[in-house]
């Protein structure tokens, strides 16, 4: 399969769904799974598709539940498909883009990277937890165990996985701000989440990434509906009932009166699919998410990894985000 970083990055048309030769390319090798959406600038922007797929189909024990996946659920509306970044977002010309062989961009709070991704445009947006959720439900059950950038530009146990450092240094070193970062999409294939080049790069380490469609306010979660735009409006979002525990390794919160969706949505395991990571929390204030781990969480960095410790407007060199996209 053929790796899409050897694609160029050229601007063109902003027609999002213009069929131009690097669009048409892209698709024809990955055999459709990966797509390039344009923005309001006309600067591409690549995108895993995932199609539409059942709870039961994903844990037939019934850990999930029954019916569609919430991802592909837009204000009680069923959608074929979800449109998720294959790369942290990269800031080029003022839009937040999906690029490969990009330096993630970071140093940036909750707002201001949410502001960066619709600026390319309407149904340009920061990845959900519904859409976080399906990516990494998708990987488990398939059986990937996906690795990435834990120790500033390599692997923490599998120190021969490297990606392409930011900043100067040999991987493994730390000398300091975001140097240890590493490109976008430069690891292994074992860094995205189908263990393939036409897979979702580096949700494991690199950097944290946030999240929209859900928060934590003095212990107790708050939760979209479903993915739709009215649902993931912030005022929209439900009292779940469910207060949060204290830090501990993710796979290990007890679940015992959690609901069906902070199952389905992974802020608490489900017992069908439940992947690695460690989870930090503030039970004080309001507290948003950041998920996946940063370039020096070792083994703490993971799927599940959940850090519920800052207010929105924090920033740094270990945080980023994901553009998504939705069909307006």
């Amino acid at each position: 399969m053929t790796d899409l970083t050897e694609f160029p990055i050229p601007t063109r048309s902003a027609d999002i769904w213009i069929r131009d030769p690097l669009r048409s390319s892209v698709e024809a090798a990955t055999g459709g799974l990966c797509t390039v959406l344009y923005t309001a600038k006309g600067q591409p922007s690549y995108f895993r598709v995932t199609p539409k797929f059942l709870c039961e189909d994903f844990a037939p024990g019934g850990e999930l539940g029954t019916g569609v996946f919430p991802a592909f659920i837009e204000d009680g509306v069923e959608v074929s498909e979800i449109f998720t970044g294959m790369y942290q977002m990269a800031e080029v010309d003022g839009e937040g883009v999906s690029q490969p062989g990009r330096a993630p961009r970071v140093s940036i709070n909750w707002q201001n990277s949410r502001n960066l991704m619709q600026a390319c445009g309407p149904g340009f947006d920061m990845m959900t937890v519904w859409d976080w959720a399906a990516v990494v439900l998708w990987s488990a059950a398939h059986g990937h165990d996906m690795r990435g950038n834990t120790q500033y530009g390599r692997h923490h146990n599998e120190r021969h996985e490297t990606g392409r450092r930011v900043g100067p240094g040999h991987p493994g070193e730390d000398i300091g701000a975001a140097d240890g970062n590493t490109l976008t999409g430069s690891g292994p294939n074992s860094w995205r989440h189908d263990n393939s080049p036409a897979g979702i790069a580096d949700l494991v380490g690199n950097v944290w990434e946030w999240l929209l469609g859900f928060k934590q306010v003095d212990g107790r979660i708050h939760l979209a509906e479903d993915n739709g735009p009215t649902a993931l409006e912030e005022a929209n979002w439900l009292d779940t009932g469910w207060d949060m525990p204290t830090a501990r390794t993710w796979r290990n919160i007890d679940n015992e009166g959690a609901s069906l969706e902070l199952k389905r949505s992974l802020i608490v395991p489900n017992g069908a699919h439940d992947p690695d990571g460690y989870f930090y929390t503030n039970l004080e204030g309001e507290r948003f998410p950041v998920r996946g781990g940063a370039r020096f969480d070792g083994s703490h960095a993971g799927p599940a990894a959940l850090y519920l410790y800052t207010a929105r407007t924090i920033s740094g060199t270990y945080r980023g985000s994901r553009p998504r996209f939705r069909n307006p």
